[in-house]
């Protein structure tokens, strides 16, 4: 396993401590359809929130959640668009970004709710 994916895995176990502790119940993990993934599907007041998360190791120039360009969110909105009509949701549901930074053992975790919208 390379480094790069031992940082995602780590980011994507931290992102779910999070929203366990703040009161998110996690659907799934690494809901796929087609080449599109959903990082974590999580549930809080009867709303739905799918969660991209990002990490990256400290020494990069940017924040993890400013790597999420125009085609990662249009593949975003796509693969939210097929889970809801999956599973025939009708709760609202919104796209939220989790963005960790890892310092050595440590890390930062920012938390942005409604980070991508859908556009006409």
């Amino acid at each position: 396993m390379t480094d790069k994916q031992i940082t995602g895995e780590n980011g994507e176990q931290i992102a779910k401590d999070y929203l366990v502790a703040n009161g998110f119940t996690i659907r799934q993990t690494n809901w796929r359809q087609g080449h599109k993934e959903l990082d974590i599907i999580a549930e809080k007041n009867n709303h739905i929130h799918i969660i991209e998360v990002r990490s990256l190791s400290s020494g990069f120039f940017q924040q993890p959640y400013q790597s999420i360009g125009k085609i990662k969110q249009r593949n975003l909105i796509a693969a939210a668009d097929a889970y809801i009509q999956r599973y025939h949701l009708m709760q609202e549901v919104q796209i939220d970004v989790i963005s960790i930074v890892f310092y050595g053992k440590e890390h930062v975790l920012e938390y942005i709710p409604n980070a991508v919208y859908p556009t006409a």
